[in-house]
C-alpha cells in the first residue's frame, strides 16, 4: 500500500467514525485526485466518470469537503486535505483501525444507517444468569449464596426435568449441572440441550463427585464445557464460571461484529450495484450481468439480445441546464425500468447518456424498442436505439457481441431511422 492508499483508507474511516457516513464513489475518485496532487478539474472528473460538471461542482464536491471539514474540525480544501490528514494521523492516538483495501468500522456501531436484526444480546459479565442443577438441596444453598455474592443472578433445578421446564421459560447464560440424579441424568440434560439448536450454545460445567477420566470424557463427548469435581473449592468454581462467562461473551461479541460486517457488505454490494444518479444497474454490474448471461447462453445454446438506447437531447448536458439535465436522465432510467421488466431482464447506465438492456432468448426486442421511444416521448426526450441478438458459441466473443451493438447504434443516430437491428 502506498502512502496516498493509506490517507484515503484513514480519511474514510475517520470520516465514518465522525459522521457515520460512507463516501460514495464518486467523492472517492475526487479525493483520490487531490492526494494525488493531479491538476484534475471537477469538469474532467465529471466527464470520467459519466456526470454533469455541475452536478459534481455543487453538489458531490462540496459535501466531500464539509464531511473532511467536520471529521477534522477545521476548514478543509482540496489545497489543504492532504497536508492536513497527514497532520491528523501522525497525532492519532491511536488511528482509528484500517485494513488492506477495505474500512473496518468501529465495533459499537454498526456501518449502515439501518437497524441490525438478530444480533446477539451482549451482558456484562457480572449480571449473568447462572442455572444450577442438583438433587441436593445444600449443593444448591452453597453454590447459589456463593454465586450471588458474587453479583450473579442464579436459578435453582431440583432435577433435570425441572431444569429443561426452567431453560424453556428462560435461557440462562451458563448451567453447572450434577451428573448422579434421578430419573434423568446430567449427561441425558446436556444431549438434549446440545441437541437443540436454540439452546446448543448454552455452556455447561458438570459438577460431579466422579473424578475418574471416564467421566470426564464423557462429560465433554456429550457437549460439556468444563468439568468441577466434588468436594469443589470455591476459587475453582469462580475461575471456571467466570471463564466461561467470558468466552461466551466474546463469542457473542464475534457473533455481533460478524452481523454488523454482512449488513456492511450486503450495502456495498448494494450501492456498488446502482448508479448513482439514475438508481439503474451501474456498469460495474451491467458488464458483470452481460458476461454471466453470455456464458449461459453458450451452455443453454439459447438467444442473448442487447439494447443501447442513447438520450438524443443535444442541451441534455449544456452548464445551464445541467440540473434539469441530470432529471431528465432520470426520468429516461425510471421509463426504462417500467417497461424492462423481466426476470431475466436487466437496464443499466452503460455511458453519460447512453442506457443498456440484456434480455436472455427474446424474440421482441424491437417491440420493445418501440415502446422505449413512444415511453420516452411522452417525457419530452427522444432516443436512438441500437439492437443485436445472437446465440453465442464457444468459438464467439462477447467484445464481437457489444461493439456489434454499438456500431448499430451510431448507424440509428446517424440516419433518419431511430432504430438499427442486426443478428449474428
Amino acid at each position: 500500500m502506498n502512502n496516498t492508499d493509506g490517507v484515503l483508507e484513514f480519511a474514510e474511516t475517520l470520516i465514518y467514525k465522525k459522521t457515520e457516513t460512507f463516501c460514495s464513489e464518486l467523492q472517492r475518485q475526487i479525493l483520490i485526485a487531490a492526494l494525488q496532487g493531479e491538476r484534475k478539474t471537477y469538469d474532467q472528473i465529471a466527464e470520467e466518470c459519466g456526470y454533469s460538471a455541475k452536478y459534481v461542482k455543487q453538489d458531490v464536491a462540496p459535501k466531500l469537503w464539509q464531511l473532511i471539514s467536520q471529521a477534522l474540525d477545521q476548514k478543509v480544501t482540496k489545497a489543504n486535505v492532504r497536508r492536513l490528514l497527514e497532520k491528523t494521523m501522525r497525532n492519532a492516538t491511536p488511528a482509528p483501525t484500517v485494513t488492506s483495501g477495505a474500512i473496518s468500522p468501529p465495533a459499537t456501531k454498526p456501518p449502515t444507517t439501518a437497524p441490525l436484526t438478530n444480533t446477539p444480546t451482549i451482558k456484562p459479565l457480572s449480571g449473568a444468569n447462572i442455572l444450577l442443577v442438583d438433587d441436593q438441596p445444600k449443593n444448591l444453598r452453597l453454590l447459589s449464596d456463593l454465586l450471588e455474592e458474587q453479583g450473579y443472578e442464579v436459578q435453582q433445578a431440583i432435577n433435570g426435568t425441572v431444569a429443561l421446564q426452567a431453560i424453556a421459560l428462560k435461557q440462562p447464560d451458563l448451567i453447572l449441572l450434577d451428573i448422579h440424579m434421578p430419573d434423568m441424568d446430567g449427561y441425558t440434560v446436556c444431549q438434549r440441550l446440545k441437541a437443540n439448536p436454540i439452546t446448543q450454545d448454552i455452556p455447561i460445567i458438570f459438577v460431579s463427585a466422579l473424578d475418574e477420566a471416564w467421566d470426564k470424557v464423557k462429560a465433554f463427548s456429550t457437549g460439556g464445557s468444563d468439568y468441577i469435581s466434588k468436594p469443589f473449592k470455591v476459587v475453582e468454581v469462580l475461575a471456571r464460571v467466570e471463564n466461561q462467562l467470558k468466552v461466551q461473551h466474546l463469542q457473542r461479541q464475534l457473533q455481533a461484529q460478524n452481523a454488523q460486517l454482512q449488513q456492511a457488505i450486503q450495502e456495498l454490494q448494494r450501492l456498488a450495484a446502482l448508479d448513482e444518479l439514475t438508481q439503474v444497474a451501474s456498469r460495474r454490474r451491467l458488464d458483470a450481468y452481460l458476461l454471466e448471461c453470455w456464458q449461459q447462453a453458450v451452455q443453454a445454446q439459447t438467444s442473448l439480445t442487447l439494447i443501447l438506447a442513447q438520450v438524443n437531447e443535444a442541451n441534455l448536458y449544456e452548464e445551464e441546464a445541467a440540473a434539469a439535465g441530470d432529471q431528465g436522465l432520470v426520468q429516461v432510467a425510471q421509463v426504462l425500468k417500467q417497461i424492462v421488466q423481466g426476470p431475466n431482464d436487466l437496464v443499466g447506465r452503460y455511458g453519460t447518456l447512453t442506457f443498456a438492456m440484456i434480455f436472455l432468448d427474446t424474440t421482441t426486442a424491437e417491440k420493445i424498442a418501440q415502446r422505449l421511444l413512444k415511453a420516452v416521448e411522452k417525457i419530452g426526450q427522444t432516443l436512438s436505439i441500437g439492437i443485436i441478438t445472437v446465440q453465442p458459441t464457444l468459438d464467439m466473443g462477447l467484445e464481437e457481441f457489444v461493439e456489434g451493438c454499438d456500431r448499430n447504434l451510431q448507424q440509428a443516430k446517424s440516419s433518419t431511422e431511430s432504430i438499427t437491428i442486426t443478428s449474428l
